[in-house]
């Protein structure tokens, strides 16, 4: 879609800006993940930048000789783009924010500290029903803001963070309408257009997001669907989709399916919930990032909630069929499978696991491909 392609083409000058933004002497933060708050950083006056790139294999295995086979293939990836030398961003960054929710987080930030990049830890306890986790997750928030502030020359002000606050808070608005369109049954949008509209706005110039947005709203609110029939809904789950690793939504898609609704923890916008605008702003942004979020698989114990947020998403997105995807050596996202598959097969849905290490050579796609194809057949003539 033409619109959305403005987008992706404003997307691809997110390196060079931040160069010229660097010459003129702007601070560039990045960041690692869900937990991390770019308001934040937007309020001590930084430019964000996600770190949250894979798809292809070359970045995991370039850090074997410092980091685990059996470590996540997209925490591998972050580090690895940098010491290929194929990303152009990391080593003009001033601080990067890196959230240790996991082992496989919590060792990438090793390796950053350990190649001399300017590291900035945020512990995430995974125990996230506790009082004093949320208590250590907030003090981590407030020394972020103390460090930031030292970072841009700039102590970040309430006024400053609640109109940071406020425009993130509008751009999770203009996401979450643009998902609601996939309520219809023929909605005006793919799922893997979703997905890279949502990748394309972590790195859009900030002063034109939000009427970009709006204007692939107000286009697809008055268009056709993307099919002229009802297709397979498809509901893609499991742990990300990072920014370029698009090949198992295309695949979906090619397939003969659509993707109506994502449930992810990683590479996405949570767009379903905003952060509060009155009172205590930085307890506010705890508590939107910590406890009202559907929690991650890594947050135990959680597996109940997950699955009822699950079984929520099937019913509002009428959703036929369920791909569950996740990376190699993610050994909790593959435990959680198995639990959710049960509760799958109890709605009576099918259910379809794939694993990637991103090995997307042609002699791997050829059983993925019959695999995705199978189970879009499969639908079809359970419909029939």
């Amino acid at each position: 879609m033409p619109v959305i392609e403005e987008l992706g083409a404003d997307a691809r000058l997110h390196p060079a800006r931040l160069r010229q933004a660097k010459q003129n002497g702007v601070k560039l933060v990045g960041y690692t993940g869900r937990f991390i708050p770019a308001e934040l950083i937007l309020a001590a006056g930084a430019i964000p930048h996600f770190l949250g790139r894979g798809g292809e294999p070359e970045a995991p295995e370039a850090v074997l000789p410092y980091m685990l086979r059996f470590m996540s293939p997209y925490s591998r990836a972050q580090i690895g783009y940098h010491l290929l030398g194929m990303d152009p961003v990391m080593k003009l960054l001033d601080v990067i924010v890196a959230q240790c929710d996991d082992c496989h987080m919590s060792r990438l930030a090793d390796l950053l500290e350990y190649f001399k990049l300017p590291t900035f830890r945020v512990g995430v306890p995974t125990d996230w029903d506790k009082e004093l986790s949320f208590k250590y997750y907030y003090d981590a928030l407030v020394k972020l803001r103390s460090r930031l502030g030292e970072v841009t020359g700039r102590p970040i002000g309430e006024d400053a963070l609640r109109r940071s606050i406020v425009w993130m808070n509008t751009v999770r608005e203009c996401l979450h309408r643009i998902s609601s369109l996939r309520l219809r049954p023929n909605p005006p949008i793919s799922g893997s257009d979703f997905i890279r509209l949502q990748h394309y706005a972590f790195s859009c110039e900030p002063g034109k997001l939000v009427e970009s947005l709006n204007r692939v709203y107000s286009k697809m609110n008055d268009s056709k669907g993307v099919t002229s029939e009802r297709l397979p809904r498809i509901l893609l789950a499991g742990h990300v989709v990072a920014i370029g690793d698009y090949t198992v939504p295309r695949l979906i898609e090619e397939a003969g399916a659509l993707i109506v609704a994502e449930f992810l923890d990683e590479g996405v916008w949570h767009c379903y919930r905003n952060v509060g605008t009155e009172g205590d702003l930085m307890f506010n942004l705890a508590r939107a990032y910590y406890l009202e979020r559907v929690p991650p698989t890594s947050f135990q114990p959680s597996w109940d909630s997950r699955a009822k947020w699950l079984q929520q998403l099937v019913r509002d997105f009428a959703v036929d069929g369920i791909v569950w995807y996740q990376l190699s050596f993610e050994e909790i996202y593959d435990m959680e499978c198995a639990v959710l598959a049960k509760k799958i097969d109890e709605m009576g849905l099918p259910f379809l696991k794939l694993e990637s290490s991103y090995e997307y050579a042609r002699e791997a796609m050829a059983p993925l491909v019959t695999r995705i194809e199978s189970f879009v057949k499969s639908i079809q003539l359970r419909r029939s």
